[in-house]
């Protein structure tokens, strides 16, 4: 079997459908809040703050399935605005095209380069690490929903997995 082709059934699996712009593993930006985030995976890794958001991780013995590290971003009214994964399995430019299609903004991390794919609609940002392969995963809730907290465009994740 194609690498490609595991990475597509990884993509699908992981990816909410821009159809129906389902939840992540049942927790949904802009409408789930912390206390689900923890009811539904535990005490998280570590708990940080990062500007005007509170940032719940898990990775190491409690990374969640399929990850090596997912973040919940958090807004002071403890409603998750987004959701960041950096995926076990690597996926490839031509998986995201697979799933979500021609990415309508394709930008990069300045400082790093890192080139980034936005999909504004769904809610999802692709960022790919420097062998092309995709590095990590953000959702949120995309323009057609609205969210009580906009996170800021074009942001990279909060830290890189451990």
């Amino acid at each position: 079997m194609r690498s490609g082709y595991l990475g597509l059934l990884l993509a699908v699996s992981l990816l909410p459908s821009a159809a129906q712009a389902r939840p992540w593993k049942g927790v949904n930006p802009g409408t789930s809040n912390v206390q689900e985030v923890v009811d539904k995976f535990g005490e998280p890794t570590t708990r940080t703050k990062r500007t005007g958001r509170s940032v719940l991780a898990y990775y190491g013995d409690q990374a969640l399935e399929g990850t090596r590290q997912a973040q919940f971003h958090v807004d002071a009214q403890n409603v998750v605005v987004e959701i960041t994964i950096f995926l076990t399995a690597q996926l490839d430019a031509e998986s995201i095209e697979g799933t979500y299609g021609k990415a309508p903004q394709r930008t990069f991390v300045e400082d790093t380069f890192q080139k980034v794919w936005v999909y504004p609609q769904e809610g999802v940002t692709v960022y790919f690490g420097k062998d092309g392969n995709v590095e990590a995963l953000s959702f949120g809730p995309g323009a057609k929903a609205k969210p009580r907290s906009a996170a800021p465009e074009g942001e990279a994740p909060a830290a890189a997995p451990r």
